[in-house]
Protein backbone atom coordinates (compact mmCIF):
# COMPACT_ATOMS: atom_id res chain seq x y z
CA UNK A 1 0.00 0.00 0.00
CA UNK A 2 1.03 3.67 -0.29
CA UNK A 3 1.05 6.29 2.45
CA UNK A 4 -1.18 8.84 0.70
CA UNK A 5 -4.06 6.57 -0.42
CA UNK A 6 -3.73 3.64 2.01
CA UNK A 7 -6.39 1.39 0.50
CA UNK A 8 -4.98 1.15 -3.05
CA UNK A 9 -1.78 -0.79 -3.91
CA UNK A 10 1.24 1.34 -4.75
CA UNK A 11 1.82 -0.14 -8.27
CA UNK A 12 -1.41 1.47 -9.50
CA UNK A 13 0.09 4.93 -9.09
CA UNK A 14 3.00 6.48 -10.96
CA UNK A 15 5.92 8.45 -9.54
CA UNK A 16 6.71 10.22 -12.80
CA UNK A 17 3.80 11.64 -14.80
CA UNK A 18 5.69 10.75 -18.01
CA UNK A 19 5.18 7.06 -17.24
CA UNK A 20 2.59 5.20 -19.28
CA UNK A 21 2.01 1.94 -17.48
CA UNK A 22 -0.48 -0.91 -17.26
CA UNK A 23 -3.10 -0.54 -14.56
CA UNK A 24 -6.47 1.16 -14.26
CA UNK A 25 -8.43 2.31 -11.22
CA UNK A 26 -12.19 2.06 -11.77
CA UNK A 27 -14.49 4.06 -9.48
CA UNK A 28 -18.10 2.84 -9.24
CA UNK A 29 -20.42 5.71 -8.29
CA UNK A 30 -24.13 5.75 -7.59
CA UNK A 31 -25.49 9.15 -8.60
CA UNK A 32 -28.88 9.80 -7.02
CA UNK A 33 -31.01 12.76 -8.10
CA UNK A 34 -32.07 14.71 -4.97
CA UNK A 35 -33.57 17.74 -6.75
CA UNK A 36 -34.90 18.35 -10.24
CA UNK A 37 -32.20 18.13 -12.90
CA UNK A 38 -32.45 19.04 -16.59
CA UNK A 39 -30.65 16.65 -18.97
CA UNK A 40 -31.08 17.91 -22.52
CA UNK A 41 -29.14 18.62 -25.70
CA UNK A 42 -30.93 21.45 -27.52
CA UNK A 43 -34.68 21.16 -27.03
CA UNK A 44 -35.75 22.35 -23.57
CA UNK A 45 -38.80 20.10 -23.52
CA UNK A 46 -36.86 16.91 -24.33
CA UNK A 47 -34.71 14.76 -22.05
CA UNK A 48 -31.86 12.78 -23.60
CA UNK A 49 -32.79 9.11 -23.59
CA UNK A 50 -31.69 5.72 -24.88
CA UNK A 51 -33.84 2.73 -25.78
CA UNK A 52 -32.95 -0.57 -24.11
CA UNK A 53 -34.82 -3.87 -24.39
CA UNK A 54 -37.96 -3.44 -22.27
CA UNK A 55 -37.36 0.16 -21.19
CA UNK A 56 -36.25 3.62 -22.23
CA UNK A 57 -33.65 5.15 -19.92
CA UNK A 58 -32.37 8.67 -19.31
CA UNK A 59 -28.88 9.18 -20.70
CA UNK A 60 -26.32 11.65 -19.29
CA UNK A 61 -23.38 12.33 -21.64
CA UNK A 62 -20.00 12.05 -19.94
CA UNK A 63 -19.15 15.69 -20.59
CA UNK A 64 -22.12 16.92 -18.54
CA UNK A 65 -20.66 15.17 -15.49
CA UNK A 66 -16.97 15.74 -16.07
CA UNK A 67 -17.30 19.48 -16.75
CA UNK A 68 -18.97 20.16 -13.40
CA UNK A 69 -16.39 18.12 -11.48
CA UNK A 70 -13.51 19.70 -13.36
CA UNK A 71 -14.84 23.15 -12.42
CA UNK A 72 -15.01 22.11 -8.76
CA UNK A 73 -11.40 20.97 -9.13
CA UNK A 74 -10.34 24.38 -10.41
CA UNK A 75 -11.94 26.05 -7.40
CA UNK A 76 -10.15 23.63 -5.06
CA UNK A 77 -6.83 24.45 -6.73
CA UNK A 78 -7.48 28.16 -6.29
CA UNK A 79 -8.31 27.61 -2.63
CA UNK A 80 -4.97 25.85 -2.13
CA UNK A 81 -3.05 28.35 -4.30
CA UNK A 82 -1.70 25.82 -6.79
CA UNK A 83 -3.02 27.38 -10.02
CA UNK A 84 -2.14 30.58 -11.86
CA UNK A 85 -4.56 33.26 -10.69
CA UNK A 86 -5.27 34.24 -14.31
CA UNK A 87 -6.54 30.78 -15.25
CA UNK A 88 -10.23 30.63 -16.15
CA UNK A 89 -12.15 27.46 -16.86
CA UNK A 90 -11.30 26.21 -20.38
CA UNK A 91 -9.48 29.49 -21.11
CA UNK A 92 -5.76 28.93 -20.63
CA UNK A 93 -3.57 31.47 -22.43
CA UNK A 94 -0.05 30.15 -21.80
CA UNK A 95 1.58 26.73 -21.47
CA UNK A 96 2.90 27.55 -17.99
CA UNK A 97 -0.72 27.72 -16.80
CA UNK A 98 -1.03 23.96 -17.40
CA UNK A 99 1.13 23.42 -14.32
CA UNK A 100 -1.74 22.84 -11.93
CA UNK A 101 -3.26 19.59 -10.58
CA UNK A 102 -6.60 20.15 -12.31
CA UNK A 103 -5.20 20.52 -15.83
CA UNK A 104 -2.83 17.59 -15.36
CA UNK A 105 -5.65 15.36 -14.12
CA UNK A 106 -8.59 16.34 -16.32
CA UNK A 107 -6.66 17.50 -19.36
CA UNK A 108 -6.64 21.01 -20.81
CA UNK A 109 -5.70 23.01 -23.89
CA UNK A 110 -3.89 26.29 -24.40
CA UNK A 111 -5.48 28.76 -26.81
CA UNK A 112 -2.44 30.65 -28.11
CA UNK A 113 -0.15 27.64 -28.53
CA UNK A 114 -2.80 25.19 -29.78
CA UNK A 115 -1.42 22.65 -27.32
CA UNK A 116 -3.33 20.23 -25.13
CA UNK A 117 -2.87 17.68 -22.37
CA UNK A 118 -4.78 14.40 -22.51
CA UNK A 119 -7.15 13.64 -19.66
CA UNK A 120 -6.05 10.96 -17.20
CA UNK A 121 -9.69 10.50 -16.13
CA UNK A 122 -12.14 8.67 -18.41
CA UNK A 123 -15.84 9.27 -17.77
CA UNK A 124 -18.52 6.75 -18.69
CA UNK A 125 -21.88 7.93 -20.02
CA UNK A 126 -24.49 7.47 -17.29
CA UNK A 127 -27.81 5.63 -17.78
CA UNK A 128 -30.68 5.51 -15.31
CA UNK A 129 -31.82 2.23 -13.79
CA UNK A 130 -35.44 3.36 -14.08
CA UNK A 131 -37.58 3.94 -17.15
CA UNK A 132 -37.80 7.53 -18.35
CA UNK A 133 -41.57 7.56 -17.87
CA UNK A 134 -41.15 6.92 -14.14
CA UNK A 135 -38.53 9.57 -13.41
CA UNK A 136 -39.35 12.58 -15.60
CA UNK A 137 -42.02 15.24 -15.66
CA UNK A 138 -42.77 18.36 -17.73
CA UNK A 139 -43.49 21.67 -16.02
CA UNK A 140 -44.73 24.91 -17.52
CA UNK A 141 -42.74 28.06 -16.86
CA UNK A 142 -43.22 31.70 -17.59
CA UNK A 143 -41.01 34.77 -17.65
CA UNK A 144 -42.52 37.26 -15.23
CA UNK A 145 -42.06 41.01 -15.47
CA UNK A 146 -40.67 43.17 -12.67
CA UNK A 147 -44.16 43.46 -11.21
CA UNK A 148 -44.33 39.68 -10.90
CA UNK A 149 -46.99 39.27 -13.60
CA UNK A 150 -47.21 38.45 -17.29
CA UNK A 151 -48.42 41.99 -18.08
CA UNK A 152 -46.40 44.03 -20.61
CA UNK A 153 -46.93 47.64 -19.56
CA UNK A 154 -45.36 49.00 -22.75
CA UNK A 155 -47.77 47.14 -25.03
CA UNK A 156 -50.65 47.07 -22.57
CA UNK A 157 -51.23 43.33 -23.02
CA UNK A 158 -50.18 39.96 -21.65
CA UNK A 159 -46.83 38.64 -22.86
CA UNK A 160 -46.65 35.23 -24.50
CA UNK A 161 -43.65 33.83 -22.69
CA UNK A 162 -44.89 30.43 -21.56
CA UNK A 163 -42.67 27.41 -22.15
CA UNK A 164 -42.25 23.86 -20.90
CA UNK A 165 -39.14 22.15 -19.54
CA UNK A 166 -38.76 18.45 -18.91
CA UNK A 167 -37.02 17.50 -15.67
CA UNK A 168 -35.56 14.35 -14.21
CA UNK A 169 -37.24 14.02 -10.81
CA UNK A 170 -35.71 13.37 -7.42
CA UNK A 171 -35.23 9.64 -6.82
CA UNK A 172 -33.74 8.80 -10.21
CA UNK A 173 -30.68 6.56 -9.86
CA UNK A 174 -27.69 6.45 -12.20
CA UNK A 175 -24.89 3.90 -11.81
CA UNK A 176 -21.72 5.43 -13.20
CA UNK A 177 -18.02 4.70 -13.68
CA UNK A 178 -14.94 6.91 -13.70
CA UNK A 179 -11.65 5.29 -14.73
CA UNK A 180 -8.18 6.61 -13.96
CA UNK A 181 -4.81 5.84 -15.49
CA UNK A 182 -1.25 7.01 -14.79
CA UNK A 183 -1.94 9.29 -11.85
CA UNK A 184 0.00 10.05 -8.69
CA UNK A 185 -1.65 9.49 -5.29
CA UNK A 186 -1.95 13.28 -4.92
CA UNK A 187 -3.88 13.62 -8.18
CA UNK A 188 -6.16 10.77 -7.15
CA UNK A 189 -6.86 12.54 -3.86
CA UNK A 190 -7.82 15.61 -5.88
CA UNK A 191 -10.25 13.51 -7.94
CA UNK A 192 -11.89 12.14 -4.79
CA UNK A 193 -12.37 15.72 -3.59
CA UNK A 194 -13.99 16.71 -6.90
CA UNK A 195 -16.44 13.80 -6.67
CA UNK A 196 -17.18 14.45 -3.00
CA UNK A 197 -17.83 18.19 -3.21
CA UNK A 198 -19.76 18.48 -6.52
CA UNK A 199 -23.56 18.30 -6.24
CA UNK A 200 -25.06 20.50 -8.98
CA UNK A 201 -25.35 19.24 -12.54
CA UNK A 202 -27.33 19.70 -15.74
CA UNK A 203 -28.77 22.71 -17.51
CA UNK A 204 -29.73 25.73 -15.40
CA UNK A 205 -27.54 24.51 -12.54
CA UNK A 206 -26.80 28.14 -11.64
CA UNK A 207 -30.46 28.74 -10.74
CA UNK A 208 -31.07 25.67 -8.58
CA UNK A 209 -29.65 24.12 -5.45
CA UNK A 210 -27.89 20.78 -5.08
CA UNK A 211 -29.57 18.18 -7.29
CA UNK A 212 -27.30 15.11 -7.31
CA UNK A 213 -25.78 13.10 -4.47
CA UNK A 214 -22.66 11.13 -5.42
CA UNK A 215 -21.89 7.98 -3.48
CA UNK A 216 -18.77 5.95 -4.18
CA UNK A 217 -19.77 2.29 -4.00
CA UNK A 218 -16.37 0.74 -4.71
CA UNK A 219 -12.98 1.19 -6.34
CA UNK A 220 -11.42 -1.68 -8.25
CA UNK A 221 -7.95 -2.07 -9.72
CA UNK A 222 -6.50 -4.37 -12.36
CA UNK A 223 -3.92 -4.39 -15.14
CA UNK A 224 -6.68 -4.11 -17.76
CA UNK A 225 -10.03 -2.37 -17.32
CA UNK A 226 -12.99 -4.80 -17.44
CA UNK A 227 -15.85 -4.13 -19.90
CA UNK A 228 -18.25 -2.78 -17.30
CA UNK A 229 -20.34 0.28 -18.16
CA UNK A 230 -23.35 2.16 -16.83
CA UNK A 231 -25.35 1.03 -19.87
CA UNK A 232 -24.56 -2.62 -19.16
CA UNK A 233 -25.49 -2.27 -15.47
CA UNK A 234 -28.83 -0.67 -16.37
CA UNK A 235 -29.59 -3.26 -19.04
CA UNK A 236 -28.89 -6.18 -16.68
CA UNK A 237 -31.13 -4.61 -14.01
CA UNK A 238 -34.13 -4.80 -16.32
CA UNK A 239 -37.42 -3.06 -15.56
CA UNK A 240 -37.62 -3.70 -11.80
CA UNK A 241 -38.47 -0.96 -9.35
CA UNK A 242 -35.43 0.26 -7.47
CA UNK A 243 -34.52 1.96 -4.20
CA UNK A 244 -31.15 3.52 -3.49
CA UNK A 245 -29.98 0.64 -1.28
CA UNK A 246 -30.86 -1.84 -4.02
CA UNK A 247 -28.98 0.27 -6.55
CA UNK A 248 -25.87 0.26 -4.37
CA UNK A 249 -26.05 -3.50 -3.83
CA UNK A 250 -26.55 -4.11 -7.55
CA UNK A 251 -23.63 -1.89 -8.54
CA UNK A 252 -21.35 -3.53 -5.98
CA UNK A 253 -22.44 -6.98 -7.22
CA UNK A 254 -21.41 -6.02 -10.77
CA UNK A 255 -18.01 -4.85 -9.53
CA UNK A 256 -17.48 -8.08 -7.58
CA UNK A 257 -18.18 -10.08 -10.72
CA UNK A 258 -15.25 -8.34 -12.44
CA UNK A 259 -12.80 -7.90 -9.55
CA UNK A 260 -11.46 -10.29 -6.91
CA UNK A 261 -11.89 -9.37 -3.23
CA UNK A 262 -8.25 -8.27 -3.01
CA UNK A 263 -8.70 -6.04 -6.06
CA UNK A 264 -11.47 -3.92 -4.60
CA UNK A 265 -12.26 -1.59 -1.71
CA UNK A 266 -15.83 -0.69 -0.77
CA UNK A 267 -17.21 2.82 -0.65
CA UNK A 268 -17.72 3.23 3.10
CA UNK A 269 -13.99 2.69 3.68
CA UNK A 270 -13.13 5.29 1.05
CA UNK A 271 -15.61 7.93 2.17
CA UNK A 272 -14.82 7.62 5.88
CA UNK A 273 -11.10 7.88 5.18
CA UNK A 274 -11.50 10.90 2.87
CA UNK A 275 -13.68 12.85 5.30
CA UNK A 276 -11.16 12.31 8.09
CA UNK A 277 -8.19 13.17 5.86
CA UNK A 278 -9.85 16.39 4.65
CA UNK A 279 -10.00 17.69 8.22
CA UNK A 280 -6.20 17.95 8.23
CA UNK A 281 -5.91 20.98 5.98
CA UNK A 282 -2.16 21.25 6.52
CA UNK A 283 -1.76 17.76 5.07
CA UNK A 284 -4.24 18.50 2.27
CA UNK A 285 -2.33 21.64 1.27
CA UNK A 286 0.91 19.66 1.14
CA UNK A 287 -0.73 17.13 -1.20
CA UNK A 288 -1.85 19.90 -3.53
CA UNK A 289 1.60 21.50 -3.48
CA UNK A 290 3.21 18.16 -4.31
CA UNK A 291 0.73 17.67 -7.17
CA UNK A 292 1.63 21.10 -8.56
CA UNK A 293 5.36 20.41 -8.33
CA UNK A 294 4.90 17.09 -10.13
CA UNK A 295 2.98 18.91 -12.86
CA UNK A 296 5.75 21.47 -13.35
CA UNK A 297 8.36 18.72 -13.58
CA UNK A 298 6.24 16.81 -16.10
CA UNK A 299 5.73 19.83 -18.37
CA UNK A 300 9.45 20.61 -18.33
CA UNK A 301 10.42 17.02 -19.09
CA UNK A 302 8.13 16.85 -22.12
CA UNK A 303 9.44 20.27 -23.25
CA UNK A 304 6.04 21.94 -23.07
CA UNK A 305 7.20 24.50 -20.55
CA UNK A 306 10.73 25.88 -20.68
CA UNK A 307 11.39 27.82 -17.50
Amino acid sequence: MNTVIPFIPKPYFVKNLKDNTLGTLKIAILRKVIGNIIIRSSEQDETISFLLPGKEVVEIPARKLKSREKLTGLKLCRAHEVVDEEVRYNLLQHTRQLANPNSILFGDSVIEDALGLQSRVIYDWAYSLQDIADITTSLQHNALSESGTMWDENKAKLRKSLFQIRYVKAGAIFPHFVSVENVTPELFFHLLACLHFTNRYGAQHTTSGPNVENKIVAIGWSAFEPPLTSLKVSELWGDQKVEQEQGEEWLLKQMLEHYEQDQLVQGSTITDWFKEAWKDQKMVRSLYQKAQQDGETFLKEIKVWKS
